[in-house]
């Protein structure tokens, strides 16, 4: 397997840390898996007090794998991908401790909703935010990831992302309230380390609560019907172009087939 996903808890904060460096931390299938395998493992200990997500070598994580996306085919197929992937962030929003990422380089595709999915987002300068797969690759979001990057970003700074491919700077990430602060590498670390003394310091049952809360506000998106839209998506040649464009290093060519 190319990739890997590092694991450590120390003084009761899990560390959840995506390696691909070859690929800026793109997300085999392989790494979803373990992903929705270590968030489960964090739910069940009752000794973690907070969650952090980062990336190795200089990046968050560049997306899913494209490598992946050329097996799938059909809109069945591409329905499958999708329930997975709900599957990973559900595991993610269903943890009751709070999730910080902590951001830098490129944070696109998988790695945006990633971060979107956070209570809390720290970048360095460099950092990079985006969700540029109308020009890459032709597939889609799920509704709860659209909503989380309304949510987040703000419904128009949302929408010229998707709409327009364009990867926003940490500070305008942190403009519209995506980030929660922007810093250089070590100055980065001690605000983190300065956010998880605080979280230590809280109650843990009420840090719970908000969580819990949260969720059930969410909880109407789990109502939206979406797999019609992921067959028609998947199924498409401009799909498919998308993908062997990109893994052929050029530019697609999208004809709304």
């Amino acid at each position: 397997m190319s990739g890997s996903v590092g694991f450590a808890v120390d003084d009761g904060v899990a560390t959840i840390t995506l390696s691909n460096p070859v690929r800026r931390n793109a997300i085999t299938i392989e790494m979803y898996g373990r992903l929705e395998e270590l968030f489960g493992s964090v739910a069940q200990d009752p000794g973690i007090r907070a969650l952090v997500l980062r990336g190795a070598d200089g990046a968050f994580a560049g997306g899913t794998d494209i490598g992946h996306l050329r097996t799938i085919t059909t809109g069945e197929e591409g329905v499958a991908y999708e329930a997975h992937m709900r599957r990973v962030q559900s595991a993610l929003v269903g943890l009751d401790v709070p999730v910080v990422s902590v951001v830098d380089g490129a944070c696109v595709g998988g790695g945006i909703v990633f971060a979107a999915l956070s209570d809390i987002v720290l970048c360095t300068p460099s950092s990079r935010f985006g969700s540029p797969i109308a020009r890459t690759i032709g597939n889609t979001l799920s509704p709860t990831s659209i909503a989380r990057l309304s949510e987040t970003f703000g419904r128009r700074a949302a929408a010229e992302m998707l709409f327009t491919a364009r990867l926003f700077s940490a500070e305008e990430a942190l403009r519209a309230g995506f980030v929660t602060d922007v810093a250089g590498p070590a100055a980065l670390e001690e605000r983190l380390a300065g956010i998880l003394d605080a979280i230590r310091a809280c109650a843990p049952l009420t840090l719970a609560s908000f969580r819990r809360l949260w969720r059930r506000v969410d909880a109407a998106l789990g109502d939206i019907e979406r797999d019609d839209v992921f067959a028609g998506v998947y199924a498409s040649r401009d799909f498919a172009e998308g993908v062997e464009a990109f893994l052929a290093k050029r530019a697609p060519v999208f004809r709304g087939e």
